[in-house]
């Protein structure tokens, strides 16, 4: 699955998702539920590191992240953007930067 196929599927499945709670999926309710990934991958960071605070789960944090992953692709698709153009655009950019 490309870039383009991953955000048209998330994007399907969760307007269907919030369709049949009475909801609307707007760029702030995306966006609130990646900033929760993000803490959420970070409270698997912290209990690696502080075994004693809480078990470390190394399929919940891939979990995590894929979510993460998964929300960003449904964001960049709410907002219309080419997340493949954008990426090697920005990979170039890097790059360029880098060179300097």
């Amino acid at each position: 699955m490309d870039i383009i196929e991953a955000q048209k599927a998330i994007y399907d499945f969760q307007s269907k998702r919030a369709a049949e709670l009475d909801a609307k999926l707007t760029p702030n309710l995306v966006f609130l539920h990646l900033a929760e990934e993000v803490g959420e991958i970070a409270r698997q960071l912290v209990n690696k590191k502080v075994p004693k605070f809480r078990d470390y789960d190394e399929s919940n944090l891939k979990e995590e992240i894929t979510q993460l992953l998964l929300d960003v692709l449904l964001l960049s698709k709410l907002f219309d953007i080419d997340l493949e153009k954008a990426i090697n655009n920005k990979i170039e950019e890097m790059k360029k930067r880098q060179l300097k």
